[in-house]
């Protein structure tokens, strides 16, 4: 005799929608299949459950969810996650194509650019107002 999996049997009367869903789908994934799988399964429950947090399915839809999202900022920090200043600027000046005594005017020298990006030297409040206006990018980028 076969054991039967544990699964949650749903059928829309209006619209005759089956779903029939493993308690599998409640375990979160640990890779990019468990992942992607997952994430179709919660496609189709937001196509069936809409707004109606009601819906017999919209909590199976919030935990899927939920997992998913938890899985995306354990494995894909926040952009910026971890760049610290010195990172930042010699990004710019990377993509920028400058060097050091590009930015002498807002560091006063081409020594105190060296001496910043050596991690000898913090930002002072000038020097980001100074990078803010050069590349055109918010004060955040430098604020802890």
């Amino acid at each position: 005799m076969s054991k039967a999996a544990l699964a949650i049997d749903y059928i829309n009367k209006k619209t005759e929608r089956k779903f029939h869903l493993p308690v599998s789908v409640f375990k979160k994934p640990s890779n990019s299949k468990e992942y992607s799988t997952l994430e179709k399964v919660l496609d189709k429950l937001i196509d069936e459950v809409r707004d109606d947090e009601n819906h017999p399915l919209a909590i199976v839809m919030q935990i899927i969810g939920e997992n998913l999202e938890q899985y995306d900022n354990e494995h894909y920090p926040a952009i910026g996650h971890h760049i610290n200043e010195v990172d930042m600027v010699k990004y710019l000046m990377n993509t920028h194509h400058l060097n050091q005594i590009d930015l002498s005017d807002i560091f006063s020298s081409q020594a105190n650019v060296s001496k910043f990006l050596n991690g000898e030297r913090a930002l002072s409040k000038s020097q980001i107002i100074g990078l803010k206006k050069r590349f055109g990018i918010s004060t955040d980028f430098f604020m802890k």
